[in-house]
């Protein structure tokens, strides 16, 4: 008996139509994941960074229960404190800083034994009441009632800044801090890398939608530039290029002047 083998079935294949089909559903697929993970890592990202902030702000209330004053800004690239000038009452250089007013820099990373560096790898920055930096002995409490940093919620006069105005009002949470310290955010305008060499260049200063930003770059050679506008800072929600309040993103702590009254006498420091 003859046995007679069966052809096998032509197995059939993927047509490139379906070929392309697939390609597109999986591409669909992926791009609807990516987005919600790219959000999770900026939102991680922002809350490391404000961990980070809040660090930085009890390890200068620290300093100041230890030393009876507050660090000078680093202008430098060391991390270290800068150095109290006491012949003209101001930090490291009169080009960083005012004597009745405000001296800014980076935050002195070294000096605290804290990060130094926001999420993004871009450096802290630190402005503190002038005065209270003074190395004189027995001098903090008495100046302690005079901080005055100012932090508001937007240098704009539109009410389309969101929760900046309560009717006609700017809403300003304190003209009384100490210290301030921040993050310039995700899209580090105007911020500078750990290295000292990598730099995001600012905003443009001619777009009024960039004020608030640059409100948080202290400049004593900008034109208008003062003292009250140098110790001045923005602190607001977050918007995108495409508000009109204009894109802002700056993560901010600081430490008003009662606060601070408040943490010297539950240490027993104060009167």
């Amino acid at each position: 008996m003859i046995s007679r083998t069966r052809p096998r079935p032509r197995e059939r294949g993927f047509t490139l139509v379906e070929l392309a089909l697939v390609t597109g559903i999986l591409a669909l697929l992926l791009g609807g994941l990516m987005v919600p993970v790219a959000r999770m890592l900026e939102q991680k990202a922002t809350a490391t960074t404000q961990t980070t902030l809040e660090t930085a702000q009890q390890a200068l209330l620290g300093f100041a229960l230890l030393k009876q004053r507050l660090p000078c800004p680093d202008i430098g690239n060391t991390g270290l404190e800068g150095t109290y000038d006491t012949a003209t009452n101001t930090c490291s250089s009169a080009a960083f800083s005012d004597p009745a007013d405000a001296s800014w820099g980076y935050l002195p990373w070294a000096t605290l034994g804290v990060s130094g560096t926001d999420a993004w790898g871009k450096r802290l920055r630190y402005a503190v009441s002038t005065p209270l930096a003074s190395t004189v002995s027995g001098t903090f409490k008495a100046k302690v009632a005079n901080s005055n940093l100012i932090i508001q919620c937007t240098t704009r006069a539109s009410a389309s800044v969101p929760s900046c105005f309560s009717g006609a009002s700017l809403i300003t949470p304190t003209d009384k801090a100490a210290f301030v310290v921040y993050s310039h955010g995700k899209n580090g305008r105007g911020a500078v890398s750990m290295d000292g060499l990598t730099t995001v260049a600012a905003p443009n200063p001619t777009n009024p939608a960039n004020s608030d930003e640059i409100q948080n770059l202290p400049d004593s050679t900008a034109p208008g530039s003062t003292t009250i506008s140098r110790r001045t800072f923005v602190s607001r929600i977050h918007t995108d290029a495409a508000n009109p309040a204009g894109e802002f993103d700056d993560l901010m702590v600081w430490m008003p002047a009662s606060l601070l009254v408040a943490k010297l006498l539950a240490a027993g420091q104060w009167p």
